[in-house]
């Protein structure tokens, strides 16, 4: 089984998946805000495109044994929005290459709890893994349906699963 290794999460190797933005950090939502205290407006932007309406959904995570990935997915028309709520989680995400899901380009990232990640379209991406507490719940942003009519994905043979390392 092929292995990806954890990084910490920094803006020079996320920038080619999207953006993030720590929600907690009073200092680094001052300098990404127009309002410098109290009301930290207009951080992100997501682009749901014009069908739907955005939806707010949870995941909810559980701890387990191995960190593998069974499956893949991405979405061709519209960003997606992850905010870990309550834990650290590890997130991973990778690239199309010419119209392919491409596996060997995926990276995992330790993500902290009350860091918003924002995903551009076409972004390999798929579920969370807790990384030390039992239970996570991370909120997802997405027009509603999403997961019925914007969506490719790839469940992974075991030849093709990934496990990631802490």
């Amino acid at each position: 089984m092929k292995t990806i290794k954890v990084q910490e999460l920094n803006r020079k190797a996320f920038r080619q998946y999207g953006t993030y933005q720590n929600l907690l950090d009073n200092e680094d939502l001052a300098e990404a805000s127009m309002r410098k205290a109290g009301f930290f407006a207009d951080l992100l932007t997501l682009n749901f495109g014009t069908s739907t309406l955005p939806s707010v959904s949870v995941c909810h995570v559980k701890k387990e044994e191995k960190n593998v990935i069974p499956m893949v997915e991405n979405h061709k028309f519209t960003c997606e929005g992850l905010l870990p709520l309550d834990a650290d989680v590890i997130m991973f995400f990778g690239r199309v290459v010419n119209g392919e899901m491409d596996l060997n380009t995926l990276e995992a990232f330790n993500v902290p709890r009350g860091t918003f990640v924002k995903l551009e379209p076409l972004i390999l991406h798929g579920r969370q893994f807790v990384t030390k507490a039992a239970e996570a719940h991370v909120l997802c942003l997405l027009p509603q349906r999403t997961f019925n009519n914007d969506i490719t994905k790839k469940i992974l043979t075991d030849d093709e699963k990934i496990e990631i390392l802490v």
